[in-house]
């Protein structure tokens, strides 16, 4: 065979997708429009292969750390890819630096790329890299540019004090560009001084409307008033943003009692007592409030519908992403914490004092998240999922990552603990109703883990505050 007879090469080609955000969707430059695209340039061109498809969702691009181009980067320098294909130039980068960074080690691994709107850059020549040079100067200027200057103004306004938006909390009102308290803000005290107390919102909603004639969505109160960092005074970087309504102390203990409240539902008709506290041993979902339904018949041949609480996880039931099947109901996990919860005190004070409390180790369990993560863009990719499914499951892992911290030292604060155990804790937890019980375990439980053993037995491991 003659060398210009010789099959040419196989050229394995990465398709690389980046959204910075919905606005690019609404312009025609979607995920699914970008995969599409990337996709048929290759099966119209016979001496191609797609070697993988990489996705960037929702990240800037002026930031070189991204998850899938790191992914790429990786694959390109163990020699896995020939060409890398993307929509626009500005799909693959805004900062010149990161260009030409990237561009030398592209080179040294004999790797190209083309963006498949726009021809017209060519990075096999040294005018057509020049030329792409160039144009990323002006892309990133044009990136920059505007956004460098509105940051300025609003961080000057923030150091000052000065509103950069007309809406604020309520309890607070706006005077000459700042912050000011308004006649609410005793309302809006006392409320969240209420939610400290009994730790529901629902409730606490209910309570602003009856007490002080204030209306506002259980949403709206959460996020506007109790998350808002506003209400200690606090803004970026400004520590002295506005007047405070309450004290860090109080601050942190309302987002204590939110991260563990997440799971429970306002509008529950059954104040189910553990929400919040079950994890699933296996997927690490919070467990969901449901209902087990008995039918029992009489002798005289009635028929009675019995309801028992119980719980269940949802990532097994809905979407059956998890082996930890099956009901259990909350009269069994009670029963357990009534009998072995004294004794898991005595040994968790113990274990204490002796030194021996062991520092948890959360490292492996975020990598397992990643792992996660990087799973549902596969199953998005493969229109698995919808997007909307993608970005729910995506902001869950998330927030389970941003909130996880790698070592969890131990405790030093037991004398709580004591206290409670020189009390006949038992006994008068029988005359609690289902809300009081909730806000005893809750102040000395942060999490019970629910597993099920190789014999399909159930485990329970308590994690103590």
């Amino acid at each position: 065979m003659k060398k210009d007879q010789e099959p040419k090469k196989l050229l394995r080609v990465a398709v690389y997708i980046r959204v910075s955000s919905d606005e690019q969707a609404e312009r025609g430059d979607s995920i699914r429009d970008q995969k599409e695209r990337g996709i048929k340039y290759i099966d119209d061109h016979k001496n191609m292969i797609l070697q993988d498809v990489y996705l960037d969702d929702g990240v800037s691009g002026q930031k070189l750390d991204r998850d899938d181009f790191t992914r790429l980067i990786q694959n390109v320098t163990s020699g896995l890819v020939d060409l890398i294909i993307f929509t626009k130039l500005d799909r693959w980068f805004r900062s010149l630096r990161h260009y030409l960074n990237t561009q030398a080690v592209l080179e040294k691994n004999n790797a190209a790329w083309t963006a498949i709107d726009q021809p017209y850059f060519d990075t096999s020549t040294p005018y057509g890299r020049a030329f792409v040079a160039q144009s990323m100067t002006w892309a990133e200027l044009e990136a920059q540019n505007g956004g460098l200057r509105v940051a300025d103004v609003f961080r000057s306004k923030v150091k000052h004090g000065e509103v950069i938006t007309g809406k604020v909390p309520r309890g607070y009102k706006i005077e000459d560009k700042h912050m000011v308290l308004s006649d609410e803000a005793p309302a809006i005290y006392d409320s969240i001084m209420y939610f400290t107390k009994n730790q529901s919102l629902h409730k606490t909603i209910i309570y602003l409307k009856e007490t002080h004639g204030i209306i506002m969505t259980l949403q709206n109160f959460k996020k506007s008033i109790l998350r808002n960092e506003k209400i200690i005074g606090h803004y970026r970087d400004n520590k002295d943003y506005c007047p405070r309504l309450i004290s860090d102390e109080v601050f942190k203990e309302i987002q204590d009692v939110l991260d563990r409240n997440t799971n429970i539902k306002s509008n529950q008709r059954y104040p189910y007592i553990l929400s919040g506290l079950l994890v699933c041993g296996e997927c690490g979902y919070k467990l969901s409030g449901c209902h087990i339904n008995v039918l029992c018949k009489k002798k005289s041949g009635l028929v009675f519908r019995y309801k028992y609480p119980a719980y269940e996880c949802k990532q097994y039931r809905s979407y059956k992403k998890c082996d930890n099947g099956g009901e259990i109901r909350e009269a069994r996990i009670e029963e357990y914490l009534l009998k072995n919860v004294r004794e898991l005190l005595n040994s968790h004070i113990a274990t204490y004092v002796t030194g021996l409390q062991p520092i948890i180790d959360n490292r492996i369990k975020k990598n397992q998240l990643r792992k996660k993560i990087d799973r549902l863009k596969d199953l998005y990719l493969n229109e698995a999922i919808t997007l909307e499914e993608y970005k729910i499951d995506r902001n869950k892992f998330e927030s389970q990552l941003a909130e996880l911290p790698d070592i969890v030292q131990p405790n030093e604060n037991i004398d709580a603990i004591k206290k409670l155990l020189d009390t006949n804790f038992e006994d008068i937890y029988l005359t609690l109703d289902n809300h009081q019980k909730r806000l005893f375990w809750r102040s000395i439980i942060k999490e019970i883990r629910i597993s099920k053993s190789a014999e399909r037995h159930r485990e329970f491991i308590i994690v103590f505050l």
